[in-house]
């Protein structure tokens, strides 16, 4: 369906295209011709296409843009025009900083960001570009369907993340039967889909907002690397591949390869995100994921996290997950504690 949308899109905007450059060069060729009447028509044609695609969502836009650049004669006054006006729209979106750079065929996600795409090697990232980070928001889901989210698998929950038998656990777990279907959680293109020693047949995903997302233990692959897909698209089958002790998905999230707490972002009680938009504070070794408009406690001399819990009337489970703590967690002066979603 989709599809045959962009293909209907793509043809109506070369269509019009090529009537506007024989109309302008039977202007041209007319002595009664002159340069205002051209570029009026110019002006008029772009309007009439930039019309027809402002229920468009930012992934078709995407894919439109994509076929443009693709023609033997590529538009580009006409790309501009349909980028400055996804801009307008999307303007803070990484998405769409790629679109400024028409003359670069790149198709690759958040390759402003990047500037690397790598199929072999799950993470093939520098500390460069983390070094100079400070805060970065992201956007994941918005109301024009720019990106979509769901659920990779409904499951329970079996292991958090965070420090675990000696080492880091930088995922969480979801239990699963060998064969269920496994997900896409937002629209991207496929990295990585391979069988590796530890992550067994694993699938990454990296999405337009600079995101990556990891799926572990598959017992079949569904997709290749380059795969367009979208949000609740099945990539794969769980199973037990790799280094594990039982069928499970091990999800991850990450972002310039660093991991984040995926329990920070998404409510698995719900079913679904704490907040559209999600702000990344750098940390001395990754981010901290914190869901817009998400209230915090600093930790005081004499705090214990009882007291904390009834203080703003939830859970110490609640304030466990939301923070990637224990209970018997040491709490650190200063600490920032979330206490609210």
């Amino acid at each position: 369906m989709l599809k045959g949308v962009i293909l209907s899109l793509v043809v109506f905007v070369l269509i019009t295209f090529d009537q506007s450059i024989v109309a302008i060069n039977d202007l041209q060729n007319n002595p009664g011709g002159n340069s205002d009447t051209i570029q009026a028509l110019v002006i008029n044609t772009n309007s009439e296409i930039l019309e027809s695609i402002k229920e468009m969502s930012g992934t078709d836009i995407f894919h439109l843009v994509d076929s443009l650049l693709d023609q033997k004669a590529i538009p580009v006054d006409l790309i501009q025009e349909i980028n400055d006006y996804a801009e307008s729209r999307f303007l803070e979106h990484d998405y769409y900083i790629s679109l400024t750079s028409f003359y670069d065929t790149s198709v690759y996600p958040a390759n402003s960001l990047y500037q690397n795409w790598n199929t072999e090697k799950v993470y093939p990232y520098n500390e460069t570009s983390f070094k100079t980070d400070t805060v970065s928001m992201l956007i994941l889901e918005d109301k024009n369907n720019f990106c979509d989210f769901k659920m990779p698998i409904e499951g329970v929950l079996t292991s958090r993340f965070g420090w675990r038998d000696g080492k880091n656990h930088n995922g969480i777990d979801v239990d699963l039967h060998v064969w269920d279907p496994v997900a896409a959680s937002f629209d991207g293109m496929v990295r990585i889909a391979k069988y590796h020693g530890g992550y067994g047949r694993v699938v990454v995903i990296r999405h337009y907002n600079g995101l990556e997302t990891l799926y572990a233990h598959l017992h079949r692959i569904k997709v290749k690397p380059g795969d367009i897909v979208e949000a609740g698209q099945i990539i794969g089958l769980g199973g037990s591949s790799g280094k594990s002790t039982g069928s499970h998905l091990h999800f991850e999230m990450r972002y310039k390869g660093k991991p984040l707490n995926p329990l920070s972002i998404i409510n698995f009680k719900e079913q679904s995100l704490y907040n559209d938009t999600i702000e990344l504070k750098k940390t001395k070794w990754s981010y901290t994921a914190l869901p817009k408009g998400v209230k915090y406690h600093t930790v005081k001399r004499g705090d214990y996290l009882y007291a904390i819990a009834e203080q703003y009337a939830i859970s110490i489970n609640q304030l466990c997950e939301w923070n990637g703590i224990k209970r018997n967690s040491t709490l650190r002066v200063g600490k920032q504690l979330r206490i609210s979603s």
